[in-house]
């Protein structure tokens, strides 16, 4: 990679030292006066396209991509021999962005076709010779072509290794407590199930029963079984039966209002209980399948690896912005743990981040993602959650691991307390942006004291304090 990037470099730098000036002008010129109007006509033009449709939403184009492409046909079109390294390290980060956010490569592609297109009438338009348009046409061309070459090449890379640890985190998120889960999934089916016979045995509270799809179980199929089981058949007939399942709710909700309402109401929970019984025997028959595979996880923690991240947050993205439902992010930081590991040991370190990390897993719902981000930093992305719940959590969490502490090798008890940074997902399909968020916010934690909740807002003021 680093030779076709240093291949690239010298290509570009050649194609500008040997463009007259006049013409360099002209195309610095041409960007600045239309880049607005360029990027403009562009997003108009690939949003019709039903696959860049299914990626990118006309509120993400309109809030955080239109100036940036602006910005980038500006940069592109107005490149000095001295600013080529900052324009291919400009290619490979929106590279990258594209292969984190899972834009087919086809389709960035056709936007590079787009945009030589629009740029062809302009050219014609401006106020110069013939044969300066030629060159100022040939220029415009080959300075994009160069662009995109490292940008689908920067892609194509990042893509790649994105497909393969999809296809881990899948293998790898069946075993992560395969067993563990299995009963506890089936567990929540059972609760579920109670809590509508209870309600209706008792005649109260009927309409409040939760719909099947925003029950435990509902909110880890979605969020998490469908990607476990990806491909095997069992996933369709479950999928299924949560819909009649959400449609029996209904049902019994409605009828709850009639005089004549006990046969029905009974009919409909033997039909609940019978879906649930199939709901139960397709779930072990699908742990079962994939019992037999094994793989490794973070040893200590037994937490997500940070690697995963961008397959769970591509995922969880798409999912957000089609249903429109929050997502939020937390970053935690234990206060000054390397003060606890020099003084203490790393024994006495690993057993505290043995217990932070079990009282993250069992705060949080079993549709939720917990990560060891780093030595002593944990990220949890929260799926449907609203700020209020999200801060809550938070809150809960921080305060849940304050009462807790360790012996230590002279007898006394040692508690350790959590600065977290909170963000909630603001559209932006690339969740670097949502990462970034909560550490700002993390920052603003350690910057008023520590052992605090902060949650990051647009235009907040940082701290840059070290951690």
């Amino acid at each position: 990679m680093q030779t076709f990037l240093e291949k690239m470099k010298h290509e570009w730098t050649v194609l500008i030292s040997r463009t007259e000036k006049r013409v360099l002008t002209l195309s610095q010129k041409l960007a600045t006066k239309n880049a607005s109007a360029i990027s403009k006509r562009f997003y108009d033009t690939v949003l019709t396209d039903p696959q860049a449709e299914e990626f990118l939403t006309n509120e993400q184009v309109e809030r955080h991509l239109k100036k940036a492409l602006a910005k980038w046909v500006t940069e592109v079109l107005s490149g000095t021999t001295e600013n080529v390294d900052q324009l291919i390290a400009m290619q490979q980060h929106v590279g990258q962005m594209h292969a984190r956010i899972g834009i087919p490569v086809q389709v960035v592609e056709m936007g590079a076709r787009v945009l030589k297109k629009f740029l062809f009438p302009l050219i014609n338009d401006m106020e110069c010779s013939a044969e300066e348009k030629f060159k100022l046409h040939g220029f415009t061309t080959e300075s994009i072509d160069i662009a995109m070459e490292v940008m689908s090449r920067t892609f194509s890379f990042s893509d790649t290794q994105s497909s393969r640890e999809d296809e881990n985190y899948r293998v790898f998120s069946l075993l992560e407590n395969a067993e563990e889960e299995k009963e506890r999934q089936i567990s929540s089916l059972l609760a579920w199930e109670v809590e509508i016979v209870y309600k209706i045995m008792l005649d109260a509270e009927v309409c409040s029963i939760q719909s099947f799809s925003r029950s435990e179980f509902g909110l880890w199929f979605n969020h998490k079984g469908r990607h476990y089981f990806s491909g095997l058949t069992g996933i369709s007939s479950i999928s299924k039966l949560m819909l009649e399942l959400d449609e029996f709710v209904q049902s019994i909700k409605n009828e709850s209002k009639s005089p004549s309402k006990k046969q029905k109401l009974i009919n409909y929970v033997l039909q609940v209980h019978n879906s649930l019984s199939q709901i139960t025997t397709l779930l072990r028959d699908l742990f079962d399948d994939v019992s037999r595979h094994e793989i490794g996880m973070d040893v200590l923690t037994r937490l997500l690896n940070r690697r995963f991240l961008p397959t769970i947050f591509k995922r969880e993205i798409v999912h957000a912005n089609r249903a429109g439902c929050p997502l939020s992010v937390l970053i935690i930081d234990i206060d000054y743990f390397k003060e606890i590991n020099d003084g203490y040991g790393h024994n006495i370190g690993d057993e505290l981040l043995r217990k932070v990390s079990q009282a993250f897993y069992d705060s949080v719902r079993s549709s939720d993602y917990v990560f060891r981000y780093g030595g002593d930093e944990f990220l949890i992305v929260l799926t449907e959650v609203s700020e209020t719940e999200t801060l809550r959590l938070a809150e809960r969490i921080r305060s849940k691991v304050e009462k807790q502490a360790v012996n230590t090798p002279d007898g006394s008890l040692l508690s350790v307390s959590l600065s977290i940074g909170a963000a909630m997902f603001n559209g932006h399909p690339d969740y670097e942006r949502l990462i970034q968020s909560a550490d700002e916010a993390l920052y603003r934690a350690k910057s008023l004291g520590r052992n605090r909740v902060e949650l990051w807002r647009p235009h907040s003021n940082t701290a840059d304090k070290d951690r």
